[in-house]
């Protein structure tokens, strides 16, 4: 996406504290890293080839292979698809953005000559990588003739041991349940003694629309050696920038006529997170022979020291004969995130001038990841977190054939689901092909890449609502532009 792309599993029941959860840790975890359009047209499997200035997102030891500077320009055109099926109805949307796969610049400095042994060059690259593409929009609508919303509103109230007060509920719920308790759409029945509302058994059309945006760029430092054309190693210094943005709104409509007084409800949601990390990058790549070259590259934990989430809502509830709204207070969060360690092994086989084959292997646990702050305790979200999470099966492959100065690609990538429980999956499929044309000063490459997500979206408590179940196809075009000096 390339997205985080993102599956969310959304459990209701907003912190009225603070926002933060266990799926904004994979969030910003689930790395599907964009780059070059060749990287792109290998499927991403160049942690044994190198050469190419978004090789060292995934293994900075290909840097080494460099014998000429260079500079590199990727610019996309992304179109995405989403399909919403919400209790057997169906809703689509599209969305069409352009980014920048990868800007970067490499300095060659020559080691010794062809004849020596020992360092035949060193290089120096510096620029910006996008790690993750938050552009998205879903649009989800069915008819729930269970319950409503507003019935796990009331019964979060009514469960509350020794009861709850209004105060109390704007206290505990400022940005949810006070909302609806505020614009009358959940009330307290005397005669019950207990909190209700007009819907309890449903009879409603509901509908959620999900526009989000923003991205992480890295900002890329790396250096990178070949000794002996035989073993080549490198590291990164990367700096990550979050930009989140999302904005939701819910809605429940009248369906039947046994629900009096009730016409609407419509509940927005605004969150914005900022953040700025940093995590260093090792690799190598070793060739035994001209035919066959072995990689392995860990990356250290991103530690991101200034997180930032700034969120409100508004809830207005329409009646027979009034209508009402109330709105939160502005939430803001300072805090710190740690995603996981990741290692990557991977191996490829060149055939002689006129083709190679590569794949890769990497490990990442989502489970690992960690939120933390000076003033706020994240041991409920860390527990969650590790009790969610799981290493996924992640693969990709690629391959490259030689016609003169022109290139073919092909790619493939598996990203497997994060999730420990069934409840949700969120797998990754990407395939990609494309091409390019190498000249001695001057390259271009253009990749086509689509992708496929699904996942199953809560409007709330899975106790209470079925999943929509929504797939994702983006489909993006990348073309590169090099110049080597």
């Amino acid at each position: 996406m390339k997205r985080i792309l993102i599956s969310i599993l959304f459990i209701s029941l907003t912190h009225s504290l603070f926002s933060q959860t266990a799926s904004d840790a994979l969030r910003y975890s689930r790395i599907l890293n964009e780059g070059s359009a060749r990287f792109q047209g290998l499927g991403g499997a160049m942690g044994a080839l190198g050469g190419d200035f978004s090789s060292i997102l995934t293994n900075p030891g290909g840097l080494g292979l460099y014998t000429s500077s260079e500079f590199t320009f990727s610019p996309t055109i992304r179109l995405e698809n989403s399909n919403a099926n919400y209790n057997s109805e169906i809703n689509n949307d599209n969305r069409i953005n352009g980014a920048i796969g990868d800007l970067g610049l490499v300095f060659h400095i020559g080691g010794k000559d062809k004849s020596s042994s020992g360092f035949k060059g060193f290089n120096i690259a510096v620029g910006v990588n996008r790690e993750n593409d938050f552009n998205s929009r879903v649009f989800m609508e069915g008819t729930n003739n269970k319950n409503s919303l507003l019935t796990q509103y009331a019964d979060v109230l009514n469960s509350t041991p020794g009861g709850i007060t209004p105060q109390m509920i704007n206290d505990r719920y400022p940005f949810d349940i006070a909302l609806a308790y505020n614009s009358n759409l959940i009330f307290y029945d005397s005669v019950n003694h207990k909190y209700t509302n007009d819907a309890p058994n449903g009879g409603v059309i509901q509908a959620k629309s999900i526009n989000t945006s923003g991205s992480i760029n890295e900002y890329d430092f790396a250096f990178g050696a070949n000794y002996n054309d035989r073993l080549y190693f490198g590291f990164t210094i990367g700096i990550p920038v979050i930009n989140y943005y999302e904005n939701t709104q819910y809605t429940e409509t009248k369906n039947d006529t046994a629900v009096h007084y009730f016409q609407s409800m419509t509940f927005n949601q605004q969150l914005e997170t900022h953040g700025t990390g940093i995590n260093f990058k090792l690799g190598l790549i070793y060739r035994p022979a001209d035919w066959v070259r072995i990689g392995a590259a860990i990356h250290t934990p991103t530690y991101y020291g200034n997180m930032r989430d700034v969120w409100t809502s508004d809830m207005t509830g329409e009646f027979t004969s009034v209508i009402n709204t109330a709105y939160s207070p502005i939430g803001n969060f300072n805090y710190q995130l740690i995603t996981p360690f990741r290692a990557i092994g991977s191996l490829a086989f060149i055939i002689g001038k006129f083709g190679l084959i590569s794949g890769e292997y990497e490990y990442v646990n989502y489970s690992q990841a960690s939120l933390s702050a000076s003033n706020a305790s994240f041991s409920a979200v860390n527990s969650d977190i590790k009790n969610q999470y799981k290493t996924p099966l992640n693969l990709r492959l690629g391959t490259e054939w030689r016609i003169h100065n022109f290139r073919l690609r092909g790619g493939f990538g598996y990203y497997g689901s994060p999730y420990q429980s069934s409840i949700n999956t969120s797998e990754m499929d990407v395939a990609s092909i494309g091409w390019g044309y190498r000249a001695k000063h001057f390259f271009f490459d253009m990749t086509y890449q689509w992708s496929q997500t699904k996942e199953n979206y809560y409007f709330y408590d899975p106790s209470y609502v079925n999943p929509s179940v929504n797939t994702y196809h983006t489909n993006t075009v990348t073309t590169t532009f090099g110049f080597r000096f």
